[in-house]
């Protein structure tokens, strides 16, 4: 049954009770009953030497009349009758023949209940009686169902059985009616039944009620009483048995039945926590302190009989039910949300990112959430977007949720965000590693490399040139020569060149390119010497302090420029402090201008947060002292047992990837574009090879040539051929020609020119390779710049029949096939298997 019919029942049930109560009803009202309490004098009036006193009780005071008159009577006499609450004495007076005394007017006063004179004589009354006083003052003070007057007033029987009982000084009179019995037959039946000699009760003239009242005087006179009715033929307990109580608190119940004699008991408990007390054993407590409305009990149930006699039919029950009311006394266990928990750069403010919610055992509460990060706003459970976030200034954000629920219980959860990157950048510092031509060279000749930063890309840049006449972009980021340019246009030409992303376009850049007519070296950059305290080398650390880093470069100008080291200088020191830059490769540009030439070198440097524990590197080249093989200028490790060798007049370092080795792995190789959010070019190379990392600097002038040479971990595969990667570009062929491209075969384990012969070419099976490399060539990876430092990343790969090469269209690579550093040679054998099989089939069939 749901709560709206639990109500109607209810309500009906208390109507048709109070109906069928007020049929056959006893009410007994209080005659001038005081209720204040206090202890008052009985109100008084003095004439001739008489006082007239009222000893009946009023709320507040007596409000009673005391009437005196004169006239040709004899004697005294009362016309009020004994029990009104005013009275009328008429008394003779002698003047006109009468023969009334003080002592006849005392007498007729004291004759009346509720009424007594002192002072009276045999004096005859002298002179016209006229005393007349209305709401005497005094009167003392009854008790709770305590009187001096009282007036029971029944009501008719409705039926046969309805019991009238009227109790004064504990004795009961009772009446049961035969049938409808009149309130005649009714007072007419109880009022002959009252025997007490301190109270005298008559029926009143018009047959509506009994009114009793005391013989004695004062306090004394005040007796107890009660009245009531009941059907005796229904007997039941009217009292509601549906309650309500808060979990862990008791609950008082007052038990009552249509018999206000019945007595109290309990038939039924299987919880235990009922009990009985009071009079009747009508008081039904309920010990509520350890019930929870969490637990499996929600409600609890009693079963109390009600009993006037021994018979059944004096006997009824009723099974009363407490139900729990759930309070908020729980506190909330976790906070969900439920969305997306990714959110893209540029998102607009205000966006809905996901709904909260918060588990907590009690039922109906309420959570109001904030948020610890003003980054996020909170709308009733809705968590919004509060600040437009950008990815360049910070991958991933977190926030405390705070919950509270209606209670003031709290509860605390951090949730983390990823900021997602969008292509809203575009492209800045564009560089070109060489602005010098020299005149009447054909065309396609290669002017400089191309390179520019951006934030936000994951694809190759590409760019324009707005002088297409004489210039064109070839391979992405090469700027060459649409034709062979001579004097005649000039000393310089002038040209502006556009990075794009594919989605956004950088602003056009000035470059200047000098024509001159032979070539002019550039100072050489030789050498960069790095130092942070005690520590050398490109690997310095946040909390190292300052770093100084010296330049050898010859006689010139100075300019160091740095994206992430807010600092500049024109002499050959650079002094930063990197407490404040973000971990990963940190860059700075040094560019040395002398006359009308200039050379430029980017160093590279391993930002960590604090420098490993025990690592030392004398030498400065950027590999642990623990790791070099004789710590030779001109010797790289590179694999176990391996090196990569130099001439001796230069010095060679390992590349910014890898960890103390020549030698990488493609797993470092993404693992370093990852860490330094840049494009991922390294899918061109599918499968982990021989891949060699390494700088070498110190060459006597810039655009000289050098050579180096590789002890490979893997002997060379049949059709090999030889990859460079370039972190701008991504993989393509090493350019080939001038026979810069000699391995060998070789019985030990080095490769000095002492064991073996060196041949053109990759070699199936050599473990030697020896290249010659030209300074700002085609094959340095430094942007192609002549600054007497040459830079490579290679790795020797085999082709694979149906891949794609990433490169562009226009490379040297050839196209049409994926190239995997080391992988051997499988297209022969497949061939031969598939030519093997189709002329078994051929046999099969004849």
């Amino acid at each position: 049954m749901n709560t709206f019919n639990r109500f109607i029942v209810t309500t009906l049930l208390v109507l048709f009770a109070s109906q069928a109560f007020a049929t056959d009803t006893f009410i007994t009202t209080t005659n001038q009953h005081a209720q204040d309490g206090t202890l008052n004098t009985q109100a008084s009036l003095t004439h001739q030497s008489m006082t007239f006193t009222s000893i009946l009780i009023g709320a507040s005071g007596n409000s009673n009349t005391i009437t005196i008159l004169g006239n040709n009577s004899t004697g005294c006499s009362l016309s009020s009758g004994r029990f009104s609450s005013y009275l009328v004495a008429t008394c003779g007076i002698p003047i006109h023949g009468g023969t009334s005394t003080k002592q006849n007017l005392v007498d007729a006063v004291d004759s009346a209940i509720g009424f007594n004179a002192t002072g009276g004589s045999a004096t005859a009354l002298d002179s016209d009686v006229l005393l007349e006083k209305a709401n005497l003052i005094g009167g003392i003070t009854g008790l709770s169902e305590q009187a001096q007057s009282i007036y029971f007033t029944p009501t008719p029987a409705s039926k046969a059985g309805i019991v009238y009982k009227m109790t004064i000084n504990g004795i009961n009179y009772t009446h049961t009616s035969t049938g409808a019995d009149s309130i005649q037959t009714i007072i007419g039946v109880l009022q002959p039944k009252i025997n007490d000699s301190n109270v005298s009760c008559r029926n009143d003239p018009a047959g509506r009620y009994i009114l009793c009242a005391t013989n004695i005087y004062g306090t004394k006179g005040i007796f107890t009483y009660s009245s009531f009715a009941f059907d005796s033929t229904n007997f039941n307990i009217t009292s509601t048995n549906i309650l309500n109580t808060n979990e862990g608190t008791n609950l008082e119940h007052t038990l009552t039945a249509n018999n206000p004699a019945a007595t109290f008991s309990i038939t039924e408990d299987t919880s235990g926590l009922f009990s009985l007390r009071g009079t009747h054993n009508n008081i039904l407590t309920f010990n509520g302190t350890n019930t929870d409305y969490e637990s499996t009990t929600k409600s609890y149930t009693v079963k109390v009989k009600a009993t006037t006699g021994d018979g059944d039919d004096k006997n009824t029950t009723q099974t009363i039910t407490v139900t729990l009311v759930d309070l908020n006394d729980e506190l909330p266990t976790a906070i969900t949300l439920t969305g997306n928990r990714t959110i893209a750069e540029n998102t607009r403010t205000g966006t809905e990112l996901g709904t909260l919610s918060t588990t907590d055992a009690d039922t109906n509460d309420t959570f109001v959430y904030t948020s610890s990060n003003t980054k996020f706003t909170i709308d009733n459970d809705k968590l919004k977007l509060n600040a437009t976030l950008d990815y360049e200034n910070a991958t991933s954000l977190n926030t405390t949720i705070t919950v509270t629920d209606g209670s003031n219980h709290t509860l605390d959860k951090i949730f983390n965000f990823t900021v997602s990157d969008i292509d809203d950048t575009a492209p800045t510092n564009i560089l070109l590693s060489n602005a010098n031509l020299i005149k009447d060279q054909p065309a396609n000749t290669l002017v400089g490399t191309l390179s520019a930063s951006d934030v936000d890309t994951n694809t190759p840049l590409t760019f324009a040139v707005n002088d297409t006449a004489n210039f064109k972009i070839v391979n992405g980021n090469e700027l060459r020569t649409n034709k062979s340019i001579t004097t005649a246009l000039g000393n310089t030409i002038n040209i502006n060149i556009t990075a794009s992303d594919n989605t956004n376009d950088s602003a056009p850049q000035p470059f200047t390119i000098a024509i001159t007519t032979t070539y002019i070296a550039a100072p050489v950059i030789a050498q960069f010497t790095v130092t942070q305290g005690e520590n050398k080398g490109p690997l310095i650390s946040k909390d190292g302090g300052e770093v100084t880093v010296s330049a050898s470069a010859g006689t010139g100008t100075y300019t160091w420029s740095s994206d992430d080291f807010s600092n500049t200088s024109t002499s050959k020191t650079f002094v930063f402090n990197p407490q404040s830059a973000n971990i990963g490769t940190r860059t700075i540009t040094l560019k040395v201008t002398a006359g009308n030439f200039s050379s430029e070198r980017v160093l590279k440097l391993k930002l960590v947060d604090t420098y490993p524990n025990g690592r030392t590197d004398t030498n400065g080249n950027g590999i642990s002292d623990s790791k070099e093989s004789g710590n030779s200028d001109n010797e790289l490790p590179a694999g176990t047992n391996k090196k990569i060798t130099s001439p001796g007049s230069t010095r060679i370092l390992p590349g910014i990837i890898g960890e103390d080795s020549g030698q990488l792995t493609l797993d470092q190789l993404k693992q370093y574009r990852v860490a330094n959010h840049l494009s991922d070019y390294t899918k061109d190379t599918l499968a982990t090879g021989d891949i060699y990392d390494y700088i070498i600097e110190g060459l006597s002038a810039t655009g000289n040539s050098t050579q180096v040479i590789i002890e490979l971990t893997t002997p060379i595969p049949a059709n090999a051929v030889l990859r460079q990667y370039s972190l701008a570009t991504g993989w393509r062929n090493f350019v080939v020609g001038n026979n810069n491209i000699q391995s060998k075969a070789n019985t030990s384990n080095t490769c000095d020119n002492t064991d073996g012969t060196w041949q053109a070419g990759l070699i199936a099976g050599a473990t030697c390779l020896k290249l010659t490399l030209k300074d700002g060539g085609e094959n340095d990876a430094d942007g192609n710049q002549a600054n007497g430092v040459i830079e490579s990343t290679v790795s020797i790969a085999t082709p694979v029949v149906g891949g794609n090469d990433d490169s562009s269209s226009n490379s040297s690579s050839g196209g049409g096939c994926v190239y995997n550093p080391s992988a051997p040679a499988r297209f022969d054998t497949v061939f031969i298997l598939l030519m093997t099989l189709s002329a078994y089939y051929l046999i099969r069939r004849r």
